[in-house]
């Protein structure tokens, strides 16, 4: 059975597997499907993921699909803050080790209730320095990609982002700096990544006065999003 996924009016993906899965609850035999490579690789491009769900419903994605892929829904976001607002949305990656997943996991159901949730495993590559900026470990990490509207009737976008900040470095974990961070200074450039490194390098290149600091880029400040 070879699945397509490519089209505007074909489900998103994530709506196929919720239907699959309720079919094999009802039939627990073992479901199997041929994918397209193509397909499968920009599985979750129509719909943004899940996002579009949010907001589109579901014949609106079937007849108007081919306006709703990640980027397209990008320029919407942004150009219709006031239907896509940053403030109630949960977006982020965050990056630990496999053993810290479960704990993690359970800690940010309870507290914010975001579903579905995108899990990819992170294997590093040896050298002088991490690729997906991680403290050094013996495992392989996971990115878990929290991306929705949390069913806490009383969200906080800064306080509880912040509030999983700390819960993911207790657990030896990182994020993902597409996203809204909200680290104190002392902390990124202190616990979090190597301050004298990154300061070294700065003069080494004759960045200062030419560039700004990586963590005037990353962070979220003064309310800004």
């Amino acid at each position: 059975d070879v699945r397509r996924l490519n089209k505007f009016y074909h489900p998103w993906f994530f709506r196929h597997v919720q239907k699959k899965r309720s079919e094999m609850i009802r039939d627990p035999r073992v479901c199997s499907e041929v994918i397209p490579l193509e397909d499968y690789l920009f599985r979750h491009d129509r719909g943004s993921f899940w996002m579009a769900s949010y907001k589109i419903p579901s014949f609106v994605g079937r007849t108007m699909g081919f306006a709703l892929t990640s980027r397209r829904m990008f320029r919407l976001a942004s150009a219709l803050p006031q239907v896509f607002n940053k403030r109630e949305i949960m977006l982020q990656d965050f990056m630990l080790p496999f053993s810290q997943v479960t704990s993690f996991v359970e800690v940010l159901d309870s507290y914010l209730g975001v579903w579905p949730l995108w899990f990819c495993p992170l294997r590093d590559v040896e050298g002088p320095h991490p690729i997906f900026g991680v403290p050094e470990s013996d495992e392989n990490y996971c990115n878990i990609g929290v991306y929705g509207i949390p069913r806490k009737t009383d969200f906080d976008f800064e306080g509880d982002n912040i509030f999983m900040e700390e819960q993911l470095i207790e657990r030896g974990g990182r994020k993902v700096h597409y996203a809204h961070s909200f680290y104190p200074m002392e902390l990124f450039y202190g616990d979090l990544y190597d301050g004298n490194l990154y300061a070294m390098l700065r003069e080494k290149y004759n960045a200062d006065g030419a560039f700004p600091h990586v963590y005037e880029k990353i962070i979220t400040t003064d309310g800004k999003l």
